[in-house]
């Protein structure tokens, strides 16, 4: 049974930032892949531990989401999309960690 995605209205703000092209490709072909497996994301480490970081090109530039899986409620909860550059000071900014 695949997952459910959830994202907070600041993801939303993430995606939109990103380029429709981009935003089509994240809908239709990242996100089916996270709620089919979420397990296949990176697990992070130290601060970040328990979330994960899917990891993807467009455009010859590297993108992550990352997200925290619930397993008991079988949710996907997407926490940041961004570049890689700069990606896990900024994550940890908007958890406070």
């Amino acid at each position: 049974m695949a997952f459910e995605i959830r994202a907070s209205s600041a993801v939303r703000k993430d995606l939109k930032r990103l380029g429709k092209a981009l935003q089509e490709e994240i809908r239709h072909k990242h996100f089916p892949k996270i709620k089919e497996d979420p397990f296949q994301g990176h697990a992070l480490h130290g601060d970040l531990r328990g979330l994960r970081s899917y990891h993807f090109t467009h455009s010859r530039k590297a993108y992550r989401i990352v997200y925290e899986i619930l397993k008991e409620e079988k949710i996907v909860l997407i926490l940041m999309i961004a570049k890689r550059e700069g990606l896990y000071q900024a994550l940890r900014r908007r958890l406070r960690r």
